[in-house]
């Protein structure tokens, strides 16, 4: 191999991999960039907690947007009818249940829900994770 040819080799490479960079942006543009929103509470347990297990740091609550779809994780308490308040929050939001997952662990719940956006859905992220969080404290 001479060095021409090497080098346009390494020329052709450089000009499939600007191709696909801009195809690549161009999905992003016509599908809108993922987002995620994540806020929880840190708590540090240093020998000895207070309490039974210690669930001052939940609820932790995640959403991820792609499209008109939405991602939504939550850590929280175990408690009576939690489900079906995050449900119709969910609705009153404008947002519709696809899919959801419940699994409960010790005295705590780890939900995760796939939802649909609505026409009429108006929130970003950051305050869509704010009103769960509230649901679920």
């Amino acid at each position: 191999m001479d060095k021409a040819h090497v080098l346009r080799e390494a020329i052709n490479y450089v000009k499939q991999l600007q191709e696909r960079v801009e195809e690549l942006e161009e999905d992003i543009q016509k599908n809108g960039a993922e987002s995620t929103i994540t806020i929880t509470r840190s708590h540090l347990c240093i020998d000895e907690c207070h309490g039974n297990g210690s669930n001052e740091a939940l609820p932790e609550v995640e959403a991820r947007v792609l499209g008109k779809e939405v991602l939504i994780k939550i850590h929280c308490a175990k408690q009576k009818g939690i489900l079906l308040k995050l449900m119709s929050q969910l609705e009153r939001l404008h947002l519709y249940i696809s899919t959801s997952n419940v699994l409960p662990f010790g005295n705590t719940l780890d939900i995760t829900i796939i939802a649909q956006m609505d026409d009429k859905y108006n929130l970003v992220v950051k305050d869509l994770v704010k009103e769960l969080r509230q649901v679920a404290m």
